[in-house]
């Protein structure tokens, strides 16, 4: 990778993993509409993408020949970490009519697959010649990604890179012209570079239904009128209908109508007239808001459009914006696969960002359990080299798109650095484990 490429991305690392899930598809937009916030968000998401597969590519081919458990632990946690970073950049950039289904297959599936081998050879069995294989059309695939998002990369240094305008197809371009290549253009060309990449079969609790996943919420949901999804999104702009322009709508797991007011953007889906997601433009201005206020903002707007018993779970601002995370409850427990993201300006209170896509796709109705194991046994779980800060209740997402009821240790290491630790609370199994890297802007996991 280029080192101006790297420059930029290690300037923008922290940013980009509170990017804004960018709003949804309208086509084409003229670039001269986007600010600058929307533009730097979209700038720092591809960056942060480059710079992830082609650490991917790096690790997978040290993975190949890896003759050690504990080196493929440690090459299984990098590519799994990579991986989540550019799935997180991926979600912040548009792809027009596009769903990068196989592009989202292949990140989640590659750090599963290094670490169904660690597991594997943890216990002393041996990694076949076939599943080396596997780990060579991993880095095949990997490789391949990296050298089409660097490419990105490169013309957007060079000012020939669009993000919502559709020009002309990336690979298209052999007679060095200055046309403009787009995101939905380039990324598609990816994705069809997918299409055959075979499902990994291997010993782990992993598969590819979270691929297939729909919307349990939406499917028991009724149908909404374009009419009546207008007046939702008017109530949520806070506008008359008189004033909003209405954009073509869309399909797939999430279909939605789209509308727009005064540089605003919001979604509602077609099932049970849920906003989906909101974009303002907005300019920064001064801060006159804490964090307190504006998460109590949040926390109204949210109850406003009918997400009730959410709980902030993390902050971090930036450019005059907090962006925040909510989460649901229920009895006590903290339910993280139910996210919403508000983003919150601290000049004037308004919410210039929203995104409900992880709640609209995970929400079902629970039963809070009674955890089969005490705190005192799951801490057993714990390394002892651990002490142990705060103790909590929450359920998490799986890799193979599961959930599991947990405890959730703060714990500080000997260095004094924190991590969250998460013990299945009906087996006493570690389930998960999250660094804490603390910024000025807030607090990160990896």
């Amino acid at each position: 990778m280029k080192r101006r490429v790297k420059i930029r991305v290690a300037s923008f690392a922290l940013a980009a993993a509170v990017a804004l899930t960018a709003w949804g598809v309208w086509g084409s937009v003229n670039v001269g509409r986007l600010t600058r916030e929307r533009d730097a968000v979209q700038q720092r998401s591809l960056l942060r993408v480059t710079e992830a597969l082609g650490e991917i590519d790096s690790a997978l081919q040290k993975a190949e020949w890896a003759g050690s458990s504990a080196l493929l632990g440690s090459l299984s946690a990098e590519i799994r970490s990579q991986a989540s970073g550019a799935k997180a950049g991926l979600s912040a950039l548009a792809a027009g009519e596009r769903t990068l289904t196989n592009t989202y297959r292949f990140l989640s599936q590659v750090g599963d697959y290094t670490a169904a081998l660690h597991k594997k050879a943890e216990r002393n069995e041996r990694i076949t010649g076939e599943e080396r294989q596997n780990l060579s059309m991993l880095q095949d695939r990997a490789a391949e990604l990296s050298r089409r998002f660097s490419y990105m990369t490169e013309l957007l240094d060079a000012g020939s890179f669009s993000f919502d305008e559709i020009r002309q197809a990336l690979w298209s371009m052999d007679d060095g012209s200055e046309q403009t290549v787009s995101f939905p253009d380039a990324a598609g060309e990816a994705e069809d570079g997918m299409d055959d990449y075979p499902t990994l079969i291997y010993d782990g609790p992993f598969s590819d239904h979270i691929f297939s996943k729909e919307s349990a919420l939406l499917a028991a949901e009724e149908p909404v009128s374009e009419a009546a999804a207008k007046r939702i999104a008017a109530a949520a702009l806070d506008v008359g209908e008189a004033y909003l322009t209405t954009h073509p709508d869309s399909e797939g797991k999430l279909a939605s109508y789209h509308f727009s007011a005064n540089g605003r953007r919001v979604s509602v889906t077609k099932r049970g007239g849920w906003v989906l997601s909101l974009l303002a433009d907005y300019e920064a201005g001064p801060v006159k808001l804490s964090q307190a206020e504006a998460v109590s903002a949040a926390s109204q707007y949210l109850t406003k459009l009918g997400y009730r018993d959410m709980v902030s779970t993390y902050a971090f601002t930036e450019d005059g914006v907090c962006c925040f995370n909510f989460a649901g409850t229920l009895a006590g427990w903290t339910l993280y696969p139910d996210l919403v993201k508000v983003g919150v300006s601290l000049s004037d209170g308004s919410v210039v960002s929203m995104d409900a896509a992880d709640y609209l796709m995970n929400h079902v109705e629970r039963m809070a359990p009674v955890p089969a194991v005490t705190e005192p046994e799951a801490k057993r779980a714990l390394n002892p080299a651990l002490k142990v800060k705060r103790t909590d209740l929450a359920l998490i997402p799986t890799p193979g798109g599961g959930e599991v009821f947990a405890y959730e240790f703060l714990c500080e290491t000997p260095a004094g650095t924190d991590v969250l630790v998460y013990v299945d609370a009906a087996t006493g199994q570690e389930a998960d484990l999250l660094l804490l890297l603390y910024a000025d802007g807030g607090t990160l996991t990896k």
